[in-house]
């Protein structure tokens, strides 16, 4: 994906709470200590494959 369109996608993220939580593709966000871009992130929890590298 080019830069213009993570800029353009927003993904939403459900938090354990059950509230949700929205970000920019290219947006920095921290999870578990770590800082990823929000479209890492989200594909990373989608396929089940956040920390297993």
């Amino acid at each position: 994906m080019k830069e213009e369109d993570l800029e353009n996608t927003t993904y939403v993220f459900t938090l354990e709470d059950g509230s949700t939580f929205e970000a920019k593709g290219n947006e920095k966000v921290e999870y578990d200590g770590e800082e990823h871009t929000a479209a890492n992130l989200y594909d990373a929890l989608k396929e089940g494959y956040y920390g297993k590298f």
